[in-house]
């Protein structure tokens, strides 16, 4: 073996933090999307600025007013963005791995809720840890909802009532990835009492639209991250011609409730006597 060995070959850090831990375990549950964004709101995260002479260890605070700081922007085929880093661990791995692109960089230590916020404003894409086997693409449109806390713990909206005509469908029927990753992702919290699957139709036809798809999520409460997290999954997972709406139940809507009970929930599953 060549002794020769260039940054390229080290190995990855092991994940070192909760955003890296939910980084590498959403490669293959979706459901942690939300945690992940939560979190990544909540660390410190690793920035690339511009290099100056004058700026070395030094702390940076950011007030309203306050220039913007020269973060650097790179390109590769997802287009052009800011990269940002989960520690300065992974930091330092990635530039090493890229020394290829010459040039002395400064490295930011800040809030990801404040780096967010700066990425808001320029309006530019964001990739966490470009470089490692498990990176994360937040697009101009994603960190705008990221900062709006749409990504992170949206609630139902209760505006203006929309009426609809819901007709039921055989839950089995629906797509294996769809359905059954909703159920696991129910069966891992205590939140919902039952999640319904119906599909908009015309009140006058009685024909259902098989592009409007329509959950009817039965809570004990609205103040948790359930609603939030189910909505980015189902998305995730739904067939790109559908649409989907989410709607909730809570307390005592005896109309609700009594239209809700005539129907065969998604889950949880329900097992007839043998």
């Amino acid at each position: 073996m060549n002794d020769d060995i260039t940054p390229q070959w080290r190995p990855e850090p092991p994940p070192g933090n909760a955003v890296e831990k939910l980084l590498v375990q959403g490669a293959t549950d979706l459901s942690v999307h939300g945690r992940l964004l939560r979190a990544l709101w909540k660390t410190e995260v690793c920035a690339l600025i511009e290099y100056h002479p004058e700026v070395v260890e030094q702390t940076m605070e950011l007030q309203n007013g306050s220039p913007m700081p020269p973060f650097l922007r790179v390109q590769d085929d997802t287009g052009i963005f800011v990269p940002v880093f989960s520690s300065e661990e992974v930091a330092d791995y990635c530039i090493d791995k890229n020394a290829k692109d010459k040039g002395p960089k400064a490295l930011a230590i800040m809030p990801g809720e404040a780096f967010f916020i700066c990425m808001n404003q320029l309006k530019t894409d964001v990739v966490l840890n470009p470089g490692m086997t498990h990176r994360l693409l937040l697009k101009q449109e994603a960190v705008a909802a990221m900062v709006s806390g749409e990504l992170r713990h949206a609630r139902p909206h209760h505006g203006e009532a929309r009426e609809s005509y819901l007709i039921g469908v055989d839950c089995e029927s629906l797509p294996a990835d769809f359905r059954d990753g909703l159920r696991r992702f129910c069966d891992a919290t205590p939140v919902p009492i039952a999640v319904y699957m119906f599909l908009e139709g015309d009140p006058q036809t009685h024909q259902p639209d098989m592009r409007q798809w329509r959950i009817m999520l039965r809570l004990r409460n609205e103040e948790n991250d359930f609603y939030n997290d189910l909505g980015l999954l189902a998305r995730k997972l739904l067939p790109k011609s559908v649409d989907l709406n989410i709607a909730t139940v809570t307390g005592d809507d005896a109309q609700a409730l009594d239209f809700l009970q005539k129907h065969t929930p998604l889950w949880p599953v329900l097992v007839g006597p043998a």
